[in-house]
């Protein structure tokens, strides 16, 4: 077991200073993610809205940081994607922490942060290009996955802290959010160094820079369409665990729902934290795609242990699983991206995919929210399972019919 442990952790051993580097930033920010976990209740219990127009502002900060993605993945190709990056969180925290001076301003509080997402929406493309920058198609997995990792370490504690300051120091949410923001910022700009073009794109003839506009490359690679449209299926799998998973619990004990829901969400945080390194080493031999059809299934396993749970050992037993399809589907979504796509063209392609599918997923809590209502918690199951077996099927089928991105090495 020890040697096992061993084997894991050291593939995180011997990467580029500027990878670490990345990956404190991460934790920081990640500490300081006090905002988005409570929006909700500082736009109603704070401000006064209504629990509609609470979750209409909530739509208009998520379509405001998609939009800034959108745009951000073209400055960050065109600028460098270390500048757009600093430059974004930077601008974004600045108006994070002007609303801690007024943070009883129905207006302007939103309007701030309105503006300040769409910056750190600007900063996510051009920070993902950047961790693909640092790392090649060998040791991809490992640096994906330790700032994954290092982000769930500093979010496991981050909204824990937000709890407590939330009825009596609210300022302080924003004020901490913004200076996380700054402190990790400050340590990309300060210590991570952008590597040249050359080791950029490794030993990958994929990754070397092409000539045209974004939507010529992706005419090229249709399968980075396809891809992502799988990977939005499974990204509505795993949204569940934060949107009907909460409303079941409610539904199945009460006042104690909620409740449970905190304690399901922090040991989320602390299977990922774990498992990261275990899982990433076990996959180390397989394609990307086979490793999602793995998480597929994980997320159907999850959700079918969920529905048919008659106690709570078994919800936990469940969301074991539903961490593990987490883990595989938010680090080797970024390792085949980065892989597939020219280290040109990287900003761009983060951008555009990652605004396609998170438009694509925005109908999905209506849909789930009707489907609730109108059939049933059982049916949802169902349809959330489904859905997940469609994503294995379409990554079994990509698999099949193309050759791995690159020669995968066992760590």
């Amino acid at each position: 077991m020890y040697r096992k442990l061993t084997k894991s952790i050291s593939m995180y051993a011997g990467l580029p200073h500027s990878v670490y580097y990345i990956a404190i930033a991460r934790a920081i920010l990640g500490m300081g993610n006090f905002i988005i976990p409570f929006l909700v209740l500082l736009l109603t219990e704070k401000l006064g809205y209504s629990a509609t127009v609470a979750g209409s502002l909530a739509m208009l900060v998520t379509a405001a940081f998609l939009m800034g993605g959108f745009i951000g993945g073209k400055l960050s190709d065109h600028f460098g994607h270390k500048r757009v990056m600093v430059v974004g969180e930077g601008v974004g925290s600045l108006f994070l922490m002007i609303c801690g001076f007024y943070p009883e301003s129905v207006t302007l509080v939103p309007t701030l942060l309105l503006m300040a997402y769409f910056c750190l929406g600007i900063a996510l493309p051009a920070s993902n290009a950047l961790v693909a920058d640092l790392s090649s198609p060998t040791n991809r997995d490992a640096v994906i996955s330790l700032s994954y990792l290092t982000y769930n370490l500093g979010s496991a504690v981050g909204p824990i802290i937000a709890g407590y300051l939330f009825w009596a120091h609210t300022r302080w949410i924003y004020w901490g959010n913004g200076i996380a923001t700054l402190v990790g910022i400050a340590v990309v700009a300060m210590l991570v160094k952008v590597p040249q073009i050359e080791h950029a794109i490794g030993n990958s003839d994929l990754e070397k820079p092409v000539e045209g506009t974004v939507w010529s490359v992706l005419r090229e690679r249709p399968r980075l369409i396809v891809f992502t449209l799988l990977c939005g299926l499974l990204w509505f799998a795993l949204n569940q665990m934060t949107m009907a998973s909460p409303l079941y619990l409610s539904a199945l004990y009460g006042a104690d729902g909620p409740v449970i829901f905190g304690q399901l969400m922090t040991f989320a945080c602390v299977v990922v934290v774990i498992l990261t390194p275990w899982l990433i080493t076990l996959t180390s031999s397989k394609t990307e795609t086979m490793s999602l059809v793995y998480a597929g299934f994980m997320f159907a396993l999850g959700y079918a242990l969920i529905m048919g749970a008659s106690n709570i050992p078994v919800i936990f037993v469940a969301w074991f699983f539903l961490s593990a399809g987490e883990v595989l589907l938010l680090t080797k979504e970024g390792v085949y991206l980065a892989n597939q796509s020219p280290v040109s063209h990287r900003g761009r392609i983060q951008g555009v995919l990652m605004t396609m599918r998170s438009v694509l997923l925005m109908p999905s809590f209506i849909l789930v929210g009707y489907s609730i209502d109108k059939f049933g918690y059982e049916f949802t199951w169902y349809g959330v399972i489904l859905v997940a077996l469609l994503a294995v099927a379409g990554f079994i089928r990509m698999n099949g019919k193309e050759k791995p991105s690159r020669e995968k090495v066992c760590l």
